[in-house]
Protein backbone atom coordinates (compact mmCIF):
# COMPACT_ATOMS: atom_id res chain seq x y z
CA UNK A 1 0.00 0.00 0.00
CA UNK A 2 1.63 3.66 -0.28
CA UNK A 3 2.58 6.12 1.70
CA UNK A 4 -1.20 7.66 1.53
CA UNK A 5 -2.31 5.12 3.91
CA UNK A 6 -4.60 6.37 6.86
CA UNK A 7 -5.81 5.26 10.09
CA UNK A 8 -8.76 4.13 8.62
CA UNK A 9 -6.22 1.69 6.74
CA UNK A 10 -4.20 0.56 10.07
CA UNK A 11 -7.76 0.20 11.79
CA UNK A 12 -8.70 -2.21 9.18
CA UNK A 13 -5.54 -3.84 8.82
CA UNK A 14 -5.52 -4.91 12.65
CA UNK A 15 -9.38 -5.38 13.40
CA UNK A 16 -9.36 -2.55 16.01
CA UNK A 17 -11.27 0.59 16.45
CA UNK A 18 -10.19 3.81 14.08
CA UNK A 19 -10.20 5.66 18.16
CA UNK A 20 -7.74 2.66 19.57
CA UNK A 21 -5.48 3.33 16.53
CA UNK A 22 -5.65 6.85 16.63
CA UNK A 23 -4.45 6.98 20.43
CA UNK A 24 -1.85 5.10 19.39
CA UNK A 25 -0.32 6.75 16.40
CA UNK A 26 -0.96 10.19 17.50
CA UNK A 27 0.38 9.56 20.94
CA UNK A 28 -2.14 10.55 23.18
CA UNK A 29 -1.86 9.73 27.09
CA UNK A 30 -5.43 10.64 28.64
CA UNK A 31 -6.64 7.30 27.88
CA UNK A 32 -3.88 4.28 28.49
CA UNK A 33 -3.97 1.36 25.85
CA UNK A 34 -2.57 -1.79 26.59
CA UNK A 35 1.19 -2.60 25.55
CA UNK A 36 -0.08 -5.51 23.65
CA UNK A 37 -2.76 -3.40 21.58
CA UNK A 38 0.05 -0.67 20.92
CA UNK A 39 2.61 -2.77 19.50
CA UNK A 40 -0.29 -4.20 16.83
CA UNK A 41 -0.92 -0.85 16.17
CA UNK A 42 1.98 -0.08 15.47
CA UNK A 43 3.27 -3.68 13.40
CA UNK A 44 -0.04 -2.85 11.35
CA UNK A 45 1.30 0.64 10.69
CA UNK A 46 4.58 -0.62 9.32
CA UNK A 47 3.60 -3.18 7.45
CA UNK A 48 0.93 -0.59 4.90
CA UNK A 49 3.58 2.06 4.97
CA UNK A 50 1.58 4.47 7.30
CA UNK A 51 2.96 7.45 7.99
CA UNK A 52 1.72 10.36 10.15
CA UNK A 53 1.13 13.53 9.35
CA UNK A 54 2.20 15.26 11.47
CA UNK A 55 1.16 18.96 10.28
CA UNK A 56 -2.66 17.80 10.86
CA UNK A 57 -1.84 16.33 14.16
CA UNK A 58 -0.75 19.38 15.32
CA UNK A 59 -3.70 21.35 13.73
CA UNK A 60 -6.23 19.39 15.57
CA UNK A 61 -4.67 19.71 18.56
CA UNK A 62 -3.38 23.93 17.64
CA UNK A 63 0.33 23.09 18.32
CA UNK A 64 2.30 24.17 15.78
CA UNK A 65 5.27 22.50 17.52
CA UNK A 66 7.84 24.96 16.12
CA UNK A 67 9.71 27.69 17.46
CA UNK A 68 11.25 31.10 15.50
CA UNK A 69 15.03 32.33 15.96
CA UNK A 70 15.34 35.47 15.65
CA UNK A 71 18.65 36.47 14.59
CA UNK A 72 20.58 40.37 13.52
CA UNK A 73 23.29 38.99 10.73
CA UNK A 74 22.86 35.96 8.73
CA UNK A 75 26.13 37.09 7.42
CA UNK A 76 27.50 37.10 10.37
CA UNK A 77 29.74 33.29 11.43
CA UNK A 78 28.83 33.85 14.67
CA UNK A 79 25.85 32.47 14.38
CA UNK A 80 25.54 29.04 12.44
CA UNK A 81 27.09 27.06 15.30
CA UNK A 82 24.47 29.05 17.77
CA UNK A 83 21.46 27.76 15.34
CA UNK A 84 22.83 24.37 15.34
CA UNK A 85 23.03 24.00 19.55
CA UNK A 86 19.06 24.94 18.78
CA UNK A 87 18.36 22.59 16.16
CA UNK A 88 20.38 19.97 17.80
CA UNK A 89 18.34 20.18 20.93
CA UNK A 90 14.91 20.62 19.82
CA UNK A 91 14.86 17.93 17.41
CA UNK A 92 15.16 15.80 20.54
CA UNK A 93 11.43 17.11 21.72
CA UNK A 94 10.21 16.94 17.93
CA UNK A 95 9.77 20.87 17.40
CA UNK A 96 10.92 22.90 14.04
CA UNK A 97 12.68 25.59 13.19
CA UNK A 98 10.81 29.37 11.89
CA UNK A 99 14.71 31.03 11.20
CA UNK A 100 14.25 35.36 10.87
CA UNK A 101 17.00 37.65 9.83
CA UNK A 102 16.33 41.37 10.34
CA UNK A 103 20.00 42.89 9.23
CA UNK A 104 20.35 45.24 11.98
CA UNK A 105 16.85 46.84 11.22
CA UNK A 106 14.42 47.42 14.15
CA UNK A 107 11.38 47.68 11.50
CA UNK A 108 11.95 44.06 9.94
CA UNK A 109 12.55 42.87 13.81
CA UNK A 110 9.53 44.62 14.73
CA UNK A 111 7.61 42.96 11.26
CA UNK A 112 9.28 39.75 12.30
CA UNK A 113 7.64 39.55 16.02
CA UNK A 114 4.34 40.03 14.60
CA UNK A 115 5.02 37.30 12.17
CA UNK A 116 6.13 35.15 14.81
CA UNK A 117 2.23 35.68 16.64
CA UNK A 118 0.32 35.06 13.26
CA UNK A 119 2.08 32.19 12.34
CA UNK A 120 1.40 30.91 16.13
CA UNK A 121 5.16 29.63 17.04
CA UNK A 122 5.36 28.24 20.74
CA UNK A 123 8.33 30.14 21.48
CA UNK A 124 11.21 32.09 20.16
CA UNK A 125 14.67 32.42 21.03
CA UNK A 126 15.77 36.54 20.43
CA UNK A 127 19.21 37.61 19.71
CA UNK A 128 18.43 41.06 19.72
CA UNK A 129 19.57 44.07 17.30
CA UNK A 130 19.26 46.43 19.87
CA UNK A 131 19.77 47.27 23.44
CA UNK A 132 16.36 49.06 23.67
CA UNK A 133 14.27 46.53 21.12
CA UNK A 134 10.48 46.33 21.87
CA UNK A 135 9.26 43.09 22.98
CA UNK A 136 6.28 44.24 23.90
CA UNK A 137 4.19 42.55 21.40
CA UNK A 138 5.48 39.44 22.54
CA UNK A 139 3.98 39.23 25.87
CA UNK A 140 2.15 36.36 25.17
CA UNK A 141 4.64 34.12 23.88
CA UNK A 142 7.62 32.14 25.69
CA UNK A 143 11.18 33.61 25.10
CA UNK A 144 14.42 33.59 25.32
CA UNK A 145 16.99 36.06 24.73
CA UNK A 146 20.88 35.73 23.86
CA UNK A 147 22.26 38.61 25.61
CA UNK A 148 23.25 39.72 29.26
CA UNK A 149 22.53 43.48 28.59
CA UNK A 150 21.09 44.84 31.99
CA UNK A 151 18.54 46.69 29.65
CA UNK A 152 16.42 42.68 29.28
CA UNK A 153 15.96 42.54 33.10
CA UNK A 154 13.27 40.30 33.70
CA UNK A 155 13.46 37.98 30.96
CA UNK A 156 14.82 34.88 30.86
CA UNK A 157 18.57 35.49 29.28
CA UNK A 158 21.18 33.14 28.24
CA UNK A 159 24.66 34.85 27.10
CA UNK A 160 28.87 34.66 27.59
CA UNK A 161 30.52 36.35 29.82
CA UNK A 162 32.01 38.66 26.82
CA UNK A 163 33.42 41.34 29.73
CA UNK A 164 34.68 38.83 31.64
CA UNK A 165 36.35 37.01 27.95
CA UNK A 166 37.73 41.00 27.17
CA UNK A 167 39.71 41.15 30.57
CA UNK A 168 41.32 37.25 30.03
CA UNK A 169 42.97 38.51 26.91
CA UNK A 170 43.65 42.21 28.17
CA UNK A 171 45.55 40.35 31.40
CA UNK A 172 47.25 37.85 28.89
CA UNK A 173 48.60 40.99 26.59
CA UNK A 174 49.70 42.49 29.99
CA UNK A 175 51.52 39.25 31.32
CA UNK A 176 53.07 39.51 27.24
CA UNK A 177 54.83 42.95 28.69
CA UNK A 178 52.64 44.69 26.52
CA UNK A 179 51.78 48.11 28.12
CA UNK A 180 50.10 50.23 24.64
CA UNK A 181 46.99 48.04 23.47
CA UNK A 182 44.73 49.48 21.08
CA UNK A 183 40.85 48.40 21.23
CA UNK A 184 39.16 48.01 18.03
CA UNK A 185 35.45 48.40 18.39
CA UNK A 186 32.43 48.23 15.76
CA UNK A 187 31.22 45.61 13.14
CA UNK A 188 28.07 43.14 13.78
CA UNK A 189 27.15 44.19 17.18
CA UNK A 190 24.61 46.08 19.09
CA UNK A 191 25.62 49.77 18.63
CA UNK A 192 24.54 51.59 21.80
CA UNK A 193 25.48 48.76 24.31
CA UNK A 194 29.49 49.06 22.89
CA UNK A 195 30.44 51.48 25.75
CA UNK A 196 31.26 48.80 28.16
CA UNK A 197 34.49 47.73 26.14
CA UNK A 198 36.13 50.84 26.14
CA UNK A 199 35.22 51.54 30.19
CA UNK A 200 36.69 47.89 30.36
CA UNK A 201 39.90 49.01 28.87
CA UNK A 202 40.10 52.21 30.56
CA UNK A 203 39.65 50.99 33.67
CA UNK A 204 41.95 47.84 33.18
CA UNK A 205 44.87 50.58 32.15
CA UNK A 206 44.08 52.97 35.00
CA UNK A 207 44.14 49.93 37.54
CA UNK A 208 47.52 49.17 36.17
CA UNK A 209 49.10 52.42 35.56
CA UNK A 210 48.71 51.85 31.73
CA UNK A 211 49.10 54.14 29.21
CA UNK A 212 45.55 55.17 26.72
CA UNK A 213 43.94 57.32 25.25
CA UNK A 214 41.19 58.18 22.50
CA UNK A 215 44.21 57.66 19.88
CA UNK A 216 44.13 54.02 20.57
CA UNK A 217 40.24 53.48 20.35
CA UNK A 218 39.82 52.19 16.70
CA UNK A 219 36.60 53.02 15.46
CA UNK A 220 33.93 51.78 12.70
CA UNK A 221 30.58 51.06 11.90
CA UNK A 222 28.27 49.16 14.05
CA UNK A 223 25.40 47.15 13.28
CA UNK A 224 26.70 46.60 10.15
CA UNK A 225 26.46 43.38 7.83
CA UNK A 226 29.54 41.18 8.63
CA UNK A 227 30.88 41.56 4.99
CA UNK A 228 30.61 45.43 5.41
CA UNK A 229 32.12 45.30 8.78
CA UNK A 230 35.16 43.65 7.26
CA UNK A 231 36.10 46.10 4.31
CA UNK A 232 34.84 49.18 6.86
CA UNK A 233 37.09 47.61 9.63
CA UNK A 234 40.44 47.57 6.63
CA UNK A 235 40.06 51.14 6.12
CA UNK A 236 39.79 52.00 9.61
CA UNK A 237 42.87 50.12 10.62
CA UNK A 238 44.94 51.30 7.65
CA UNK A 239 44.28 55.25 9.08
CA UNK A 240 45.08 53.46 12.36
CA UNK A 241 48.96 52.27 11.19
CA UNK A 242 49.06 55.28 9.40
CA UNK A 243 49.91 57.13 12.03
CA UNK A 244 53.18 57.46 14.65
CA UNK A 245 51.46 54.92 16.90
CA UNK A 246 52.70 53.82 20.16
CA UNK A 247 50.71 50.40 19.82
CA UNK A 248 52.10 47.11 20.15
CA UNK A 249 49.18 44.75 20.64
CA UNK A 250 45.33 45.32 19.44
CA UNK A 251 42.30 43.72 21.31
CA UNK A 252 39.49 43.48 18.72
CA UNK A 253 35.43 43.38 20.01
CA UNK A 254 35.05 40.58 17.31
CA UNK A 255 36.97 37.68 15.21
CA UNK A 256 35.92 40.01 11.96
CA UNK A 257 37.65 43.44 13.22
CA UNK A 258 40.89 41.24 14.64
CA UNK A 259 41.11 39.59 10.97
CA UNK A 260 40.76 42.45 9.33
CA UNK A 261 43.57 44.14 11.77
CA UNK A 262 45.62 41.24 10.84
CA UNK A 263 45.29 41.34 6.84
CA UNK A 264 46.18 45.06 7.04
CA UNK A 265 49.01 44.29 8.86
CA UNK A 266 50.47 41.53 6.61
CA UNK A 267 49.54 44.22 3.69
CA UNK A 268 51.97 46.71 5.39
CA UNK A 269 54.66 43.98 6.35
CA UNK A 270 54.20 44.33 10.24
CA UNK A 271 55.02 41.45 11.61
CA UNK A 272 52.65 39.72 13.93
CA UNK A 273 53.01 39.26 16.64
CA UNK A 274 56.93 39.94 16.82
CA UNK A 275 56.01 43.54 16.08
CA UNK A 276 52.45 43.58 16.89
CA UNK A 277 49.69 41.26 18.52
CA UNK A 278 46.22 40.64 17.80
CA UNK A 279 43.53 39.00 19.78
CA UNK A 280 39.88 39.03 18.67
CA UNK A 281 36.62 37.46 20.54
CA UNK A 282 34.18 34.66 19.10
CA UNK A 283 36.47 31.83 17.91
CA UNK A 284 35.23 32.08 14.44
CA UNK A 285 36.25 28.90 11.75
CA UNK A 286 38.35 31.69 9.98
CA UNK A 287 40.82 32.54 12.59
CA UNK A 288 42.04 28.69 12.60
CA UNK A 289 42.85 29.35 8.98
CA UNK A 290 44.30 32.79 8.62
CA UNK A 291 47.90 33.32 8.90
CA UNK A 292 49.28 33.43 11.44
CA UNK A 293 46.22 31.63 13.51
CA UNK A 294 44.10 34.08 15.47
CA UNK A 295 44.46 34.26 19.34
CA UNK A 296 40.82 34.44 20.48
CA UNK A 297 38.06 34.77 22.88
CA UNK A 298 36.09 31.77 22.50
CA UNK A 299 32.53 31.75 23.49
CA UNK A 300 30.23 28.88 23.60
CA UNK A 301 27.79 29.19 20.81
CA UNK A 302 27.02 25.60 20.53
CA UNK A 303 26.34 25.35 24.04
CA UNK A 304 24.63 28.44 24.21
CA UNK A 305 22.15 27.03 21.36
CA UNK A 306 21.08 24.01 23.01
CA UNK A 307 20.94 25.35 26.75
CA UNK A 308 18.22 28.37 25.21
CA UNK A 309 16.56 25.28 22.94
CA UNK A 310 16.36 23.24 26.11
CA UNK A 311 14.99 26.31 28.72
CA UNK A 312 12.47 27.12 25.90
CA UNK A 313 10.61 24.51 25.57
CA UNK A 314 10.86 23.75 29.46
CA UNK A 315 9.16 26.61 29.74
CA UNK A 316 6.70 26.15 26.87
CA UNK A 317 5.49 22.83 28.24
CA UNK A 318 5.57 23.37 31.88
CA UNK A 319 4.72 27.25 32.06
CA UNK A 320 3.51 27.21 35.76
CA UNK A 321 6.64 26.06 37.03
CA UNK A 322 9.16 28.16 35.22
CA UNK A 323 11.58 30.53 37.11
CA UNK A 324 12.83 33.35 35.28
CA UNK A 325 16.48 32.32 34.46
CA UNK A 326 19.67 34.32 33.97
CA UNK A 327 22.64 32.31 32.51
CA UNK A 328 26.18 33.62 31.80
CA UNK A 329 28.62 30.97 30.87
CA UNK A 330 32.08 31.24 30.73
CA UNK A 331 34.55 32.11 27.76
CA UNK A 332 38.18 30.91 26.78
CA UNK A 333 40.89 32.01 25.50
CA UNK A 334 42.58 30.15 22.57
CA UNK A 335 46.39 30.87 21.95
CA UNK A 336 47.65 30.72 18.71
CA UNK A 337 50.12 32.75 16.52
CA UNK A 338 48.53 36.16 16.31
CA UNK A 339 49.73 37.31 19.77
CA UNK A 340 53.07 36.94 21.83
CA UNK A 341 55.51 38.63 24.07
CA UNK A 342 55.86 42.65 23.19
CA UNK A 343 59.47 43.16 21.33
CA UNK A 344 62.17 46.15 21.84
CA UNK A 345 62.57 48.42 19.58
CA UNK A 346 65.96 48.42 18.09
Amino acid sequence: MSSKATIVDVARECNLSQATVARVLNGQKEIQVKEKTRKKVLSAARKIGYERNILAANFRRQKTKSIAISIADLTNPFFPELIKGIQNKIREYGYSIVQLNNEWNPKIEQDNFKYMIQSRVEGAIISPSHPRADLKVLESLPIILLTNSDEFLGYDTIANDSKGGMVLALERLFEFGHRNIALFMGGSMMSADSSWRLQIMKDFCSNRNMFFSEDLCIKCDMSVSSLDSFSQARTAMRKFLSKDTPATAIFASNDILALAALHVANEKGIKVPDELSIIGMDGILSGEISYPTLTTVEKNRLQIGSLAAKSLIEKIEAPVEWQTKKIILPCKLIERGSSGPVREKK
